[in-house]
């Protein structure tokens, strides 16, 4: 059987077993302010709506990346030689790469159909069914839109979880009104700006403790019995978090005064849920940069590399997570318990051929380069 077939089948299984995943808030809120735009575009150019919403949640992290807030550019779109606007530019791939700037979101949207439009190499796609979303996703991939070698993968997941090909059918091309959402982000803003106020005044009262004990202390005999003053909050009410993936996982990288309330209220996610799919326990306090996961771990890596040699401190949780893993999965490829110790050398297995599924071997070796012993 041939790796076109196995490819196929994988995609076919993949719907009903990898993709009816969470639904995340920001992703839903940016469906909802841009949905209407997506479908204009679609009768205006022939791309699929759900296409270009994929796409722009996608390489906007639902409109919160550093690139969209500062460029308006949702699509990840790089200037090349033909672009005569104001650009930026961003560390991306390995280096500093130019980015097209718009003035407002729109024009971005409007530019990518012009981008997809009138470059040569997706002149094919505009042959396939408008609502074939599989293969709008695996020829942008094929025609070199994106360097990821699972950027297909990703899209088709967004559609499938958020239901975007029924954009593309027409069933939900309403526009959602500009008066509310305008009014929402009004809202937003001046509740935040309040948050940021608040915070400001118990600092500055905090500092001014500061001093006034610093002077006290001056005369003070025994000031180990003063109770410090407490500065700041232990939450991160005003931090927004970048969605990343990890082969098709979305994740954040926790920040400092993160709390699994605040991330419960910004994605949406119960606390419970973002404890389960990060195999956490009840007690555990997040640390600064240490990925969360916002949906299930998978139970095999989809990176270059099939090992992972033990370091010091590396738990198998913490390998597990690395890698966006299962932990119960982990310990299963290296033929070894729950709760079994890990030395600092050891290699350990993040998949195994052997083990694979006939579909899953071919998607491993068409994804993937060939399983090495070798670590870089």
């Amino acid at each position: 059987m041939s790796r076109r077939l196995f490819l196929n089948l994988f995609f076919c299984v993949s719907a009903l077993n990898i993709y009816g995943q969470t639904r995340l808030k920001p992703y839903d809120e940016y469906i909802t302010k841009y949905a209407g735009l997506a479908y204009e575009q679609q009768k205006h150019y022939g791309i699929p709506a759900s296409i270009i919403l994929a796409q722009g949640l996608l390489e906007s992290g639902a409109g919160n990346s550093q690139i969209a807030k500062e460029t308006n550019n949702h699509f990840g779109i790089k200037c090349h030689s033909d672009w005569r606007g104001e650009t930026a530019s961003f560390f991306d791939d390995g280096e500093m790469s130019c980015f097209r700037k718009y003035k407002k979101a729109e024009d971005s949207f409007d530019d990518h159909s012009q981008f997809i439009v009138q470059g040569s190499r997706y002149a094919f796609l505009f042959k396939l069914d408008i609502t074939d979303y599989k293969g709008w996703a695996n020829g942008l991939q094929k025609a070199g839109y994106a360097t990821d070698r699972t950027y297909a993968q990703k899209l088709i997941r967004i559609i499938e979880t958020y239901n975007l090909n029924d954009y593309t059918k027409g069933k939900k091309e309403k526009k959602a009104d500009e008066k509310v959402v305008k009014k929402k982000e009004k809202k937003e803003k001046k509740a935040k700006r309040e948050r940021k106020q608040a915070i400001h005044k118990k600092k500055v009262k905090a500092e001014r403790n500061i001093v006034y004990n610093n002077e006290y202390l001056k005369n003070a005999k025994d000031y180990h019995a003063m109770e410090n003053p407490t500065i700041g909050e232990t939450i991160n009410p005003l931090s927004t978090h970048d969605i990343l993936y990890m082969g098709t996982t979305p994740y954040i990288i926790a920040q400092y005064g993160d709390s699994f309330t605040g991330l419960s209220e910004e994605f949406g996610i119960s606390v419970k849920r973002l404890h389960t799919v990060n195999e956490f326990t009840d007690n555990h306090i997040l640390t600064p940069e240490e990925p969360v996961y916002l949906d299930k771990k998978t139970d095999w890596w989809e990176g270059d590399y099939p090992l992972h040699i033990v370091k010091d401190g590396d738990t198998m949780h913490s390998i597990a997570q690395k890698y966006g893993l299962q932990l119960k999965a982990l310990y299963k490829l290296n033929d070894m318990k729950v709760g079994d110790p890990i030395k600092i050398g050891q290699k350990i297995k993040l998949r195994n051929p052997e083990q694979m599924s006939v579909i899953i071997k071919a998607m491993n070796e068409a994804i993937n380069k060939k399983d090495t012993i070798e670590i870089k």
